[in-house]
């Protein structure tokens, strides 16, 4: 390396690790003026930092501003004057805790399909079956989604044109798997595999019934995908 292009690397990072050095040490202030009950200035002092681009990527500012401005709250006069603050701070808690929920709510369901769909291993395959006593492989796929309250279309292809489209990468369990002999969807499987794992379904096969594949070392099925949905969950 050129020494002037290695000098100037050393100096951009040595930049670079002083910047990050003194924003940590703002944040840690932050929190010991919190954790003293010095709310006035944290208010104070975390929005002079969000106005500052230097901290456009950290989000510990806006937390200490909000913290603050809910304790300030506290106080009738400071509220009233700071009305339209004290609602925002509030507003932007009510949502994080609602993403929370709804991030909980999803992988219960996600649990509860897996758990259905497992326990149908060995069920023979039915043409235009829907229960346990036979599936084809849209009918499990609907039965599986129904015993978690989440209704979804009957044939396969009518479920692909339904379901939100997945990038293959972001495919995890939960999601459903469509494929096709060159025409339209006419098979679908249930991941049951996290992202970034090897793809795994679990399907009403017509030669073994409800059965678990591992699609990537499968020549037959890697071959054959149309691509990954995701239902609507309630």
């Amino acid at each position: 390396m050129p020494i002037k292009r290695f000098f100037g690397l050393f100096i951009f990072l040595g930049f670079f690790t002083q910047n990050t050095s003194a924003q940590d040490h703002k944040i840690q202030k932050l929190e010991q003026l919190y954790q003293q009950g010095y709310y006035k200035l944290v208010y104070r002092k975390a929005g002079r930092l969000l106005m500052n681009p230097a901290y456009d990527n950290n989000q510990d500012p806006l937390k200490y501003r909000q913290l603050a401005a809910q304790e300030l709250a506290k106080n009738p006069r400071w509220a009233k004057r700071h009305a339209l603050e004290v609602e925002w701070a509030y507003r932007q808690e009510d949502s994080a805790n609602t993403t929370k929920q709804t991030a909980q709510q999803t992988n219960a369901q996600v649990q509860l399909l897996l758990k259905n769909a497992k326990a149908q291993l060995g069920v023979p395959y039915k043409w235009a079956g829907t229960d346990p006593s036979g599936f084809d492989c849209s009918g499990f796929t609907c039965y599986v989604f129904e015993q978690a309250a989440i209704q979804i279309p009957r044939r396969a292809v009518e479920q692909y044109a339904y379901c939100k489209p997945v990038a293959p990468t972001e495919a995890c369990a939960g999601d459903l798997v469509f494929f096709s002999n060159g025409g339209e969807v006419n098979h679908v499987g249930l991941l049951i595999s996290a992202k970034g794992a090897p793809k795994q379904m679990i399907h009403a096969s017509s030669s073994i019934g409800i059965s678990i594949v591992d699609i990537d070392v499968s020549a037959y099925w890697s071959a054959r995908i149309v691509g990954y949905g995701r239902v609507p969950r309630n």
